[in-house]
């Protein structure tokens, strides 16, 4: 049987990079229904209306994913939520439908937590992982600087660049060097065997 998953993302980037990556990872055993909110407010606002939709659809669980951005730490990005999503984003994982997973600090520190996949994504760049990705930094900002360095003035596109690097992506290397990635592929590898 087939584990249906509900995935709310923040942007376009991200749902070209989760559309990709859970779906090669999870092959037959999972499929995955990403919905992309346009940007993290609106996401946050809409997890209600995620969470009951998934539910009416009868997926396994539903997975909200989210950069921690400016806020001090995880905590603090919960706050946010509705005490309903608190909630139940609170209850010990056999019991949880729904998961909030927070990306420190964002989504391309994930991507930084895999260095061979920056290599084979921009050959030129001389990038290590270092062993928190969620304490060097803005992700994306380091990105744009490697992005530079090997294409010169070709703008930096975060679509495009997902696209490219989710093929590549190797979620147990990325573990290792994110604590952020590891809770949530833990958890999603976990839906998956329910």
């Amino acid at each position: 049987m087939i584990t249906k998953i509900g995935v709310g993302v923040e942007g376009p980037s991200d749902r070209v990079f989760w559309d990709k990556v859970l779906h090669k990872h999870f092959g037959r055993r999972a499929r995955f229904d990403i919905h992309s909110m346009k940007n993290r407010d609106k996401l946050i606002r809409e997890t209600p209306r995620l969470l009951a939709t998934f539910q009416d659809l009868h997926y396994s669980a539903g997975l909200i994913l989210l950069d921690r951005d400016r806020d001090p730490c995880v905590t603090a990005v919960l706050t946010r939520f509705s005490e309903a999503i608190r909630t139940e984003a609170r209850k010990p994982p056999p019991e949880r439908y729904l998961f909030v997973c927070v990306a420190v600090r964002e989504l391309e520190a994930w991507f930084l937590a895999d260095h061979l996949a920056i290599a084979a994504v921009l050959p030129g760049s001389d990038y290590v992982s270092p062993q928190e990705t969620g304490t060097s930094g803005g992700g994306e900002g380091l990105l744009k600087s490697l992005w530079r360095k090997e294409h010169g003035e070709v703008a930096f596109n975060k679509i495009d660049f997902a696209k490219r690097i989710a093929p590549k992506f190797d979620p147990t290397r990325a573990s290792l060097c994110s604590a952020s990635f590891q809770y949530f592929w833990r958890h999603t590898t976990g839906i998956t065997r329910r």
